[in-house]
């Protein structure tokens, strides 16, 4: 699978030549403030494909005639200079007009845009004019927003999210037939040997992985078998693992109201899992107040790497090799770090490992 460095990369290119074809634009339209009086569309291009099954296949700059919401799209023509909106099946998409000019928009098509039995149109509103122009318009490629990351084979598990519209399943590069699908759910049976591999869902519009390895939770909803134990340095200080309001995976995270400087233990089996096959702890954060947990692993406090976080979901990676590069994992610790008197609540979430 492609990891956060060629995505991170893919953007930066697409940046790059975005500001190219800009500054191309402007060279060619006197500065691009004025209007050639002419307002038409000659084309439309996707700014990037890319599917996350396949290495190697990124393309910049694409010709289509089909607008998947949630996308961002090149519009070329003239008489942009003086845009005022730009709507897909009746929605504004907000647009920045620094990437505008007479000749060029870039624009990311709200993810919310309609396109169920819609009109299949572009508007553009500029001041000397409005065009109307036919272009199919398609939901964006599937989110995930919860499934179970520790199956076993033959279970029957659902898979959450959106856009599930003719939804193919994979693990792994196994595919899947749903037994069942509506737009946020799919439900299917799990094949056989999916230790260290990924979910993908693929829509009429695109392929979505999820971010989680099969195997690799240590709290999915509940503890999973990775857990041994686990307990509070004050017990005093309220502790819910099965926090069912604003999960940021799953339907369930673990609410800590901690008080200053104390701490949340875990102890981990690491004789079920292959601690050479990953990386580090993924784990996703937000407090009741913004604030920062210290983290350290195995008893050893002394190496402690500090994690602010705010009111919202915040997810972080701890690498192993800022962690003293481990052979084994046994514990993990989170210490209150805020500083402020009376602690604060802390909600935690998707807490496991990340595949190398």
């Amino acid at each position: 699978m492609k990891n956060i460095k060629k995505i991170m990369l893919l953007k930066f290119y697409f940046l790059a030549s975005v500001s190219m074809l800009l500054f191309s634009a402007c060279s060619n339209d006197e500065g691009g403030s004025s209007s050639s009086g002419k307002l038409a569309v000659t084309g439309i291009s996707k700014s990037v494909i890319d599917d996350p099954l396949v290495e190697g296949d990124r393309q910049v700059d694409v010709p289509t005639d089909v607008i998947n919401a949630g996308n961002t799209y090149i519009i070329r023509g003239s008489g942009f200079a003086t845009l005022q909106s730009i709507s897909f099946n009746g929605l504004e998409s907000s647009f920045n007009p620094t990437l505008v000019t007479d000749n060029v928009i870039v624009i990311s098509v709200d993810q919310d845009t309609p396109y169920f039995n819609e009109m299949d149109e572009l508007k553009i509103v500029t001041k000397i004019g409005t065009l109307k122009y036919t272009v199919k318009v398609r939901p964006p490629s599937p989110t995930i927003s919860g499934f179970p990351i520790n199956p076993n084979p033959g279970d029957i598990i659902t898979i959450k999210g959106e856009y599930f519209l003719r939804p193919i399943v994979n693990f792994g590069t196994t595919a899947v037939e749903p037994i069942s699908s509506t737009l946020t759910e799919i439900t299917v049976k799990v094949p056989a040997d999916i230790l260290y591999k990924k979910l993908s869902v693929t829509n009429v519009s695109g392929t979505t992985v999820a971010g989680q390895t099969f195997g690799s939770a240590i709290y999915d909803d509940a503890y999973t078998s990775l857990r041994s134990y686990d307990g509070l340095w004050d017990a005093t200080n309220p502790y819910d693992t099965a926090y069912d309001k604003d999960p940021k995976q799953g339907s369930k995270s673990i609410s800590w109201k901690a008080g200053q400087w104390n701490g949340l233990y875990i102890g981990i089996d690491n004789s079920k899992f292959d601690i050479s096959k990953y990386k580090g702890i993924r784990i996703s954060l937000k407090g009741q107040n913004s604030g920062s947990v210290g983290v350290f692993i195995n008893g050893n406090d002394k190496i402690k790497p500090v994690i602010n976080f705010s009111s919202d979901w915040t997810y972080v990676e701890i690498l192993f090799n800022t962690l003293d590069s481990p052979t084994e994992l046994t514990q993990i610790t989170f210490q209150e770090f805020g500083g402020k008197e009376g602690g604060n609540t802390i909600f935690i979430d998707d807490l496991g490992l990340i595949l190398k």
